[in-house]
């Protein structure tokens, strides 16, 4: 029998089995864990095929124990909810605070996305890390894998008690961080732990998820405090995977929370990349890396949160688009916070937004530069940054030539990877339209009327010796601080 046959008869044959099972098991006990049925709210119209979870000897999680003490694969060890013994002859200890990290669909805990957040995590903070290996039962069918998280989630709840239990463990000092269907597994443990300290939801899953009952998916009544990072909310047509829903006391969407920067954007692009990169490398992870390029973006930016001295500032705003045009980098009180790991020391709460770079390092100071000229000019108007740690690159202020009338303001929303320290001046060139039909029309020279910045880091609104100032055709000027005019 040819290969591609057999494997359709296998994958017809699963799925057989797998419809078959959906209509007539209905509900599955699994001991201490307790009972788990498709009956409401786990049947509503965003579940076509609702199943019961698989068993835990299916699943098969791992709670792999690292500390630094025991900080690399070689040294872990396994935790079991089921066996005290396990967790106090291991390097555990209830008086270091303690973070699980839960990997999502098609995932395991071995994978290199986890090891690189459990070391900055480990570095950052003396701390007890656990990964949560379900890898057993996050692969396909992805209904069945939605399932596996109520298993996997009782299971993590299970464990947590136990710390408390057997190493006075402080609940509020426990931090769950789950990316995709994991960020729902963290809600699940947090259903069954008395005032967990936090979770982080890392862009939590929509299929299946999105719209449902607070009691299928990650919510804000799930820890104590719970933040979440949304990073490719697009429709599910367009090959979305995250959730767009708000679902902590702080949600951050950086880049209005979809179609991350670098990441392919849209079906087509998504799928014809996927299949080049799997096809030209020979490597289906980096077919899986292009077509989640943004669902993946969550847990890079949160791992460089944990050490990063750029601070991913995020502002309220009415929505992604007013933030984009930079409307909204004023922070009344405790209005923002910080995306990521230091979020929990804000106050602020609801939506919050920033912009990010293409590439790590991923973090952006935010400004925005108002330019108003006092003569009609038709040209291109670039502007250099001058901080006391250096200078930023060029900055065209428009997107290409363009008429501007008398008093008209110049308004740009500015993203710099660099920290440049506080600006103290602002350099500008006007590169006038060469056309033989207008030209004439406007005057070689363009005269200011004043130029102002906002620093959305420091919130400080400064004045630049504008005023009066001519700025010549094709020649740069800078232009001080007011008060040193």
């Amino acid at each position: 029998m040819k290969p591609a046959v057999v494997f359709l008869f296998f994958f017809l044959t699963a799925c057989y089995g797998f419809i078959l099972d959906s209509v007539t098991n209905r509900k599955v006990c699994y001991g201490e864990l307790g009972c788990f049925t498709t009956d409401a709210p786990f049947n509503g119209l965003q579940r076509p095929i609702t199943v019961v979870p698989a068993s835990p000897d299916v699943i098969k999680t791992q709670f792999l124990l690292y500390t630094r003490d025991s900080p690399t694969t070689a040294d872990e060890q396994v935790l079991l909810y089921s066996d005290a013994s396990t967790i106090l002859s291991s390097m555990y200890s209830g008086s270091r605070p303690t973070a699980f990290i839960v990997h999502g669909f098609t995932h395991h805990g071995h994978r290199q996305w986890i090891l690189n957040m459990k070391q900055a995590l480990l570095k950052k903070r003396n701390i007890n890390l656990i990964v949560v290996d379900w890898g057993h039962g996050a692969g396909i069918p992805y209904a069945q894998a939605t399932a596996n998280t109520r298993v996997v989630g009782a299971e993590t709840g299970m464990l947590i008690n136990q710390l408390i239990s057997v190493t006075n463990t402080s609940a509020a000092d426990v931090h769950v961080i789950g990316h995709s269907l994991g960020a729902h597994i963290a809600g699940y443990a947090g259903d069954r732990v008395q005032h967990l300290g936090r979770i982080t939801g890392l862009d939590p899953a929509d299929p299946y998820f999105q719209g449902g009952d607070p009691i299928i998916r990650l919510d804000a009544t799930d820890a104590d405090f719970v933040d979440v990072i949304h990073t490719d909310a697009s429709s599910i047509l367009e090959l979305g995977m995250g959730s767009i829903q708000q679902m902590g006391h702080v949600d951050f969407y950086p880049n209005g929370g979809k179609d991350q920067p670098g990441c392919d954007a849209g079906l087509l692009g998504k799928v014809s990349h996927t299949v080049w990169n799997a096809v030209s490398q020979l490597d289906l992870y980096a077919g899986e890396a292009t077509v989640a390029c943004s669902h993946e973006r969550s847990y890079e930016l949160f791992t460089e949160s944990i050490s990063s001295s750029c601070p991913f500032k995020a502002y309220p705003c009415t929505s992604a688009a007013e933030f984009d045009l930079g409307h909204c980098l004023r922070c009344h009180g405790d209005e923002c916070s910080e995306m990521g790991y230091n979020s929990i020391n804000f106050a602020a709460r609801g939506s919050l937004y920033l912009q990010t770079q293409a590439n790590a390092p991923f973090c952006n100071y935010h400004y925005q530069l108002n330019v108003t000229g006092k003569n009609n000019m038709d040209g291109v108007v670039t502007a250099v940054l001058q901080g006391q740690n250096g200078n930023s690159s060029p900055i065209k202020l428009m997107t290409d030539n363009e008429v501007h009338t008398q008093g008209h303001t110049i308004s740009k929303f500015i993203k710099i990877k660099e920290d440049i320290g506080e600006i103290v001046a602002v350099a500008m060139q006007y590169d006038k339209t060469s056309s033989v039909l207008t030209g004439w029309a406007y005057p070689e020279d363009w005269l200011l009327m004043g130029v102002s910045l906002m620093d959305g880091s420091t919130q400080q609104l400064s004045s630049f010796c504008g005023y009066g100032k001519t700025v010549t055709n094709h020649k740069a000027i800078s232009m001080g601080l007011s008060g040193t005019c």
